[in-house]
């Protein structure tokens, strides 16, 4: 990207991740990366997170799209471990947060499962006495990674702008994903939000797995 393509509070993407944009300078851009769990931390100025200067060589690695980055890393999300992770976080999702967990063994590579429902067929279920910190890593909850509602909201954003009172009133009540579905499929554009899931849910997954030493390749 160009300096000139930068606004204050423009979201943006590179291979270490989602970016929003915070200040513009002379020469540089800068910008606070949106991988916090407590949405309270991207209030400011000022910020409680560290901000970073991306100067004019940094901006040649920015784009607003994801996919980008999604597919310089395609080979990672054709794995079978980055398959097994993109099942657990599913399954740690189906659920609200806590009821639902999964747990990494980054040297063996096996999985966990826990519910408090107890209803877990086959699944290799945890026990607490084997945790060890230094080779076990939590999966995370989507909404840890920013794919929840944000994500629909950044969705709203980026293509349905005029639309964003409509959808904020249908995320106020009961059953809101089955009616935010309804109406994008009343606009033409519901594969466009299946697309747009799939490849932030991939993004965020790869960069979980780079914050964490996680090696995905087979």
């Amino acid at each position: 990207m160009l300096k000139e393509e930068f606004h204050i509070g423009q979201d943006f993407f590179t291979a270490s991740g989602h970016w929003r944009c915070t200040d513009i300078g002379t020469r540089v851009i800068i910008a606070i990366q949106l991988n916090q769990e407590d949405s309270r931390n991207y209030y400011g100025p000022p910020y409680l997170i560290p901000e970073t200067v991306f100067d004019e060589y940094d901006m040649e690695g920015c784009s607003l799209n994801p996919v980008e980055f999604v597919n310089q890393k395609a080979i990672f999300t054709k794995s079978q471990k980055f398959s097994d992770i993109q099942d657990a976080l599913m399954f740690v999702s189906s659920s609200v947060y806590g009821q639902n967990t999964a747990l990494l063994n980054k040297s063996t590579w096996k999985i966990f499962f826990n519910s408090e429902s107890g209803d877990l067929d086959d699944m290799d279920e945890f026990a607490e006495e084997q945790y060890d910190p230094t080779i076990h890593i939590e999966i995370p909850h989507k909404n840890e990674l920013g794919l929840g509602q944000n994500l629909v909201f950044k969705f709203v954003d980026q293509f349905i702008p005029d639309d964003a009172i409509k959808v904020d009133k249908i995320f106020k009540k009961r059953g809101a994903y089955s009616q935010f579905k309804d109406f994008l499929e009343s606009k033409g554009i519901l594969q466009k939000w299946y697309d747009y899931e799939q490849q932030c849910e991939q993004l965020a997954i790869l960069q979980w797995c780079e914050e964490n030493n996680i090696d995905i390749s087979d």
